[in-house]
């Protein structure tokens, strides 16, 4: 249900795009690789040296009406990291156990423009104040062919959520082509690097989940700061 809702806005922004001026709002959607500094690499700690993986959205709107330039646009953004994943080996009381660590942002963001020009390449800066959370997800590790075959439930056995205020900042860039037809969209590639950080959160210890000898789930929690670096490579359309 989720991914249809997300199908349907997202066909729907599109669509927008295809007639509106050029000048009155930007969507993106991208794919991202993170790669957490000092403590948070340490806290996050899997098998691809602390590296993160996932993608996110923005939608940021010009706020001069009648799409008049302004070299300033403020919108909305949300992304997901996945932080690497963490099994538990099977007891009397339940299988292997599979658990993801997570990453998510969502909040307010401005754009400004560096440069003013009607076709090239444009640089920007991105800064994003928001809600940031880390998420653990326990279920059982079932395989996708187990999963279909046997029709296996997927439910959460336990989940946990930790949430703290969010910063980042970015440094991006797309490829803006002249279009001397008014009311049609644009679309490019566009890069852009980012530094997220924030206030210190709980967060579940790696390789701390267990299950004990009344079948209860335990694990262990501590406190760390969350910097990350992230590359974000996806689709603008204006």
């Amino acid at each position: 249900m989720k991914t249809s809702i997300f199908l349907i806005a997202l066909f729907s922004i599109l669509n927008l795009a295809s007639g509106q001026s050029s000048n009155k709002f930007q969507f993106g959607i991208y794919g991202n690789i993170g790669l957490p500094m000092g403590e948070f690499r340490e806290t996050v700690n899997n098998s691809l040296g602390g590296t993160g993986w996932g993608g996110g959205m923005n939608f940021l709107l010009n706020p001069k009406k009648g799409g008049v330039y302004s070299p300033v646009f403020i919108g909305i953004e949300g992304n997901y990291m996945n932080l690497g994943t963490d099994k538990t080996p099977a007891t009397s009381f339940l299988p292997q156990l599979k658990t993801t660590f997570n990453y998510y942002n969502v909040g307010p963001i401005i754009r400004v423009f560096l440069v003013e020009k009607e076709e090239g390449f444009v640089p920007f800066l991105d800064g994003f104040v928001g809600m940031k959370a880390l998420n653990t997800n326990t279920q059982v590790d079932n395989s996708l062919l187990d999963t279909i075959l046997n029709q296996e439930d997927l439910e959460s056995l336990l989940s946990t959520d930790s949430e703290s205020l969010g910063y980042g900042v970015g440094l991006g860039f797309y490829n803006r082509k002249f279009n001397d037809r008014a009311g049609t969209g644009q679309g490019s590639f566009y890069l852009r690097l980012m530094y997220q950080y924030g206030d210190r959160i709980n967060y579940v210890k790696r390789r701390s989940i267990k299950v004990d000898n009344k079948g209860f789930i335990t694990y262990q929690t501590d406190r760390t700061q969350t910097g990350i670096l992230s590359l974000h490579l996806g689709l603008l359309v204006w």
